[in-house]
């Protein structure tokens, strides 16, 4: 599987042996030279590949994306995670010709973790203290945020013949939505084969916590709408039979890829949704229609 992205170069001094011994700027010039960031679009090629124990940290990683500063044994998730290796798929670069290696990048960045797709099944699981601490800590907030839904969602959790799946699509936010159609794609397939082979990944629901935010300021009458952070998951929040968000205001400043400073105007929140299981796929088509027109 290959996906491409865009990124915008990060601010730089050009120079050209031939020019720059016949021009001399002042250190204003200068200055303003390099705080100009250039647009340039850089085509880079991902590939999905089984997890292994080399992706532990670049795993760990995403997943503190999602819960932050939760008090959830990640390391223990990101191990189970990668002890049931054929079921999902981490995105990398792909491999660079040997004729590219030395274009200044650190040979460890082929090996970079940027995206992840996979399902832990939170039912035939639910004794790991990874998956206690999940349950925990969503059946808090459900408490605390919607609390006429919390019969149904601790009866969802607490029903040991309806398995429930816990989905986990992460990346970084510069890689663009398209990935992840074929990435779910990979994932259903897995799942189908695992069935075959009469493993417990045939799922009643799925369970996914999403990155969202929204402006500041709404009041009780009218909150401003939320926002998600993985656009697609949007399209799945529609087909869900039971939501609800919370704010992780207080742990933003564990966001990888950059603190919130204090005055940002966007709160971030958290999304819980459970989505039944033949709605997945209805779901999914609906990504790939509106991926396709963009």
């Amino acid at each position: 599987m290959a996906s491409k992205k865009k990124r915008v170069a990060e601010p730089m001094a050009e120079s050209d042996s031939d020019e720059s011994s016949g021009n001399d700027f002042d250190d204003d010039e200068m200055e303003d030279e390099n705080s100009t960031p250039i647009n340039e679009e850089v085509q880079v090629e991902f590939e999905a590949r089984m997890l292994d124990d080399g992706d532990f940290h670049g795993v760990k990683t995403l997943l503190q994306q999602v819960f932050l500063k939760a008090n959830i044994n990640l390391s223990e998730l990101t191990n189970t995670l990668i002890s049931q290796n054929y079921i999902g798929c981490v995105i990398k670069q792909m491999d660079i010709p040997d004729d590219d290696e030395d274009d200044g990048m650190d040979e460890d960045d082929n090996d970079a973790v940027f995206g992840l797709m996979s399902v832990v099944n939170i039912t035939e699981k639910k004794d790991l203290e990874c998956v206690q601490q999940v349950r925990s800590l969503l059946l808090d907030h459900c408490k605390a945020c919607a609390k006429e839904k919390l019969p149904r969602f601790s009866d969802m959790l607490h029903d040991s013949d309806q398995h429930v799946g816990l989905l986990l699509s992460e990346r970084y936010l510069n890689i663009p939505p398209q990935i992840s159609v074929p990435m779910y794609d990979s994932l259903i397939k897995d799942m189908e084969k695992c069935q075959r082979k009469q493993m417990k990944y045939s799922f009643a629901k799925y369970m996914m916590v999403s990155k969202t935010y929204r402006m500041k300021g709404g009041s009780k009458q009218k909150e401003e709408p939320v926002i998600f952070s993985n656009s697609e998951e949007e399209l799945l929040h529609e087909v869900s039979e039971l939501s609800f968000t919370y704010s992780v205001e207080d742990d933003r400043d564990t966001v990888v890829g950059g603190q919130w400073d204090s005055d940002n105007p966007m709160e971030a929140l958290r999304t819980v949704m459970v989505i039944p299981a033949d709605q997945l796929s209805v779901a999914l088509t609906r990504i790939k229609a509106e991926l396709a027109s963009t």
